[in-house]
């Protein structure tokens, strides 16, 4: 089915995406603006940490993949022990915050090292239950994800990677697709509501991996999907920007292949002269959700006829 699809010229494609999403979703586009990052449109004033991203590792990662280098985690609260970690979500409670999203660096076995602070997330979720926490794992044992669930975790997030040159030279793992389908398809049979990531442009600004991602998450049928775009986080001439063609192409298809489907474009992408342009072909491609929109793409929303909103949480959850 991909295979064909990628025969057809995008616009068209588009035409077609745009249709299933006003079809099974109507004219709403939602603006999510998490307020981990200082942002404001012209009108919406956005609470700073109102939903909060921590690092169980602090800035240390083991892996320091080829597109991050750990630079992600020092954008995020650390929080390296347990009462850390309690202390850290009250404060931010206590300031308003909706929610967090958990996450840290991987260890040698792309794994976040998350069971110190289960028994926290399990107190947290029984004290109040309104409360959102989602977790981006990275490859997880059962047993750990078997915790979460029984701790109240709202969702799951793990990057999709379909490509295993991809995973050897960027993320520098030992590891096959197939750990990550596998792990995917764990947490789906558990019960865990998901939100897989698809980075377009993983493999140095190259589509390589994409499709194969795409088809895993297509067959696990997921709550949610997520597409991002490679935002390398250092200077590094080896890396490419995917073009707007390309990410219009692969954002399109996500929505024909998953009708239903939420899907979100997330908060990483880059910082680059075609980013107004990502972000229109991505409404045009059908999504339900952008995460920290220029002023341009919600004027663009608003003049094809749009319903706006915006939210104060992950897009993930919306």
């Amino acid at each position: 089915m991909i295979n064909e699809l990628l025969q057809v010229p995008t616009k068209e494609l588009q035409t077609e995406a745009f249709r299933l999403r006003k079809l099974h979703f109507g004219n709403e586009l939602t603006f999510s603006i998490p307020g981990t990052v200082a942002y404001q449109d012209a009108t919406l004033p956005s609470h700073q940490d109102r939903f909060a991203a921590i690092s169980v590792t602090g800035a240390h990662c083991d892996l320091k993949c080829g597109h991050c280098e750990g630079k992600l985690l020092e954008t995020m609260i650390p929080a390296e022990n347990a009462e850390t970690f309690s202390r850290t979500v009250d404060r931010l409670r206590s300031q308003g915050a909706l929610g967090i999203l958990l996450s840290g660096g991987a260890n040698r076995n792309g794994e976040v090292p998350l069971d110190p602070f289960i028994p926290s997330i399990r107190k947290m979720k029984e004290m109040d239950p309104s409360f959102k926490i989602i977790v981006h794992t990275g490859l997880i044992k059962r047993e750990t994800a078997k915790a979460l669930k029984d701790a109240g975790v709202d969702q799951i997030l793990l990057d999709m990677i379909g490509d295993e040159k991809t995973i050897r030279e960027i993320y520098h793992l030992k590891k096959r697709v197939e750990d990550y389908e596998e792990t995917l398809f764990m947490l789906k049979e558990m019960g865990h509501r998901l939100a897989p990531h698809i980075i377009i442009g993983h493999h140095f600004g190259e589509i390589r991996g994409e499709w194969r991602a795409l088809e895993i998450v297509t067959r696990v049928n997921v709550e949610t999907i997520v597409l991002v775009i490679l935002k390398p986080l250092m200077k590094n001439n080896l890396f490419k920007t995917p073009t707007p063609e390309e990410t219009s192409k692969i954002t399109a298809v996500t929505r024909i292949l998953n009708p239903v489907t939420p899907i979100r474009m997330g908060c990483i992408r880059p910082a680059h002269p075609w980013k107004t342009e990502m972000e229109k072909g991505a409404i045009d491609s059908g999504v339900n959700t952008i995460a920290y929109p220029l002023q341009g793409t919600i004027d663009y929303a608003t003049s094809i006829g749009l319903k706006t909103e915006f939210v104060e949480m992950c897009c993930s959850l919306i």
